[in-house]
C-alpha cells in the first residue's frame, strides 16, 4: 500500500512538471497617438539676448531681498529672442517621441527595433543612432548625421516567454 501511495505521488509530480509559459503579452491594440516625429538637421540655435528682468527690479525696489526673488522663481536677468532650438542645442536634448499605447503584458517588457524602412534616407545611419526603450519611446540625438528622409519603423516587444511584432508603427521625418 505504501508503495502505491509513492507511485501516485511520483506520477503526480511528473505530470505537473510541464513547461508552462508564465505571463502574457498583448500588442493587438498597440499604436502611437502621435505616430510621427520631425527631426531637424540644421538647428535654429541663435543665442538669445540676456537683459535685466524688470519684474526682479520691481521686487527689489519694493524691498524684497534677492534671495526671496529667486525663491519665487524671479531672476535678475531673462533671455529675449534666440532661436527655437537654442535650448535643445545648448543642453544637447535629444528628439523624443511619445510612448506607445496598447502594449500590455507581464513586466518587464522590452522593445527593440525590428526594421527601419526608407525610400529616400540612409537606414544604416538611422539605425546607428536611433534608440527605443521599453515604453516604446524613440530617441534621436540632437546633433546627428542622418540624411533627410522619411523613416518607417517596426518594433518587437518581448517579455519572459513571448515576442510580438508591431509593424510600421512610427515614422521619423528628418529634414
Amino acid at each position: 500500500m505504501r508503495s502505491l501511495v509513492w507511485i501516485i505521488v511520483l506520477g503526480m509530480a511528473v505530470i505537473s512538471c510541464q513547461d508552462v509559459t508564465i505571463g502574457f503579452l498583448n500588442t493587438e491594440n498597440a499604436g502611437y497617438t502621435v505616430d510621427s516625429l520631425e527631426v531637424k538637421i540644421v538647428l535654429d540655435d541663435a543665442v538669445p539676448e540676456i537683459v535685466s528682468n524688470p519684474e526682479y527690479e520691481m521686487y527689489i525696489e519694493m524691498g524684497l531681498s534677492s534671495e526671496s526673488c529667486i525663491d519665487m522663481g524671479v531672476y535678475p536677468t531673462i533671455e529675449i529672442g534666440g532661436g527655437e532650438d537654442y535650448t535643445r542645442s545648448k543642453y544637447d536634448i535629444p528628439w523624443t517621441s511619445t510612448s506607445i499605447e496598447g502594449v500590455d503584458g507581464t513586466l518587464p517588457i522590452f522593445a527593440t527595433i525590428k526594421e527601419i524602412k526608407s525610400e529616400d534616407g540612409d537606414v544604416e545611419k538611422m539605425r546607428s543612432v536611433l534608440t527605443v526603450n521599453g515604453a516604446g519611446i524613440f530617441s534621436v540625438p540632437c546633433h546627428h548625421e542622418i540624411p533627410a528622409g522619411r523613416y518607417i519603423i517596426s518594433l518587437t516587444f518581448t517579455n519572459e516567454g513571448y515576442s510580438k511584432n508591431v509593424e510600421d508603427c512610427f515614422t521619423i521625418i528628418v529634414k
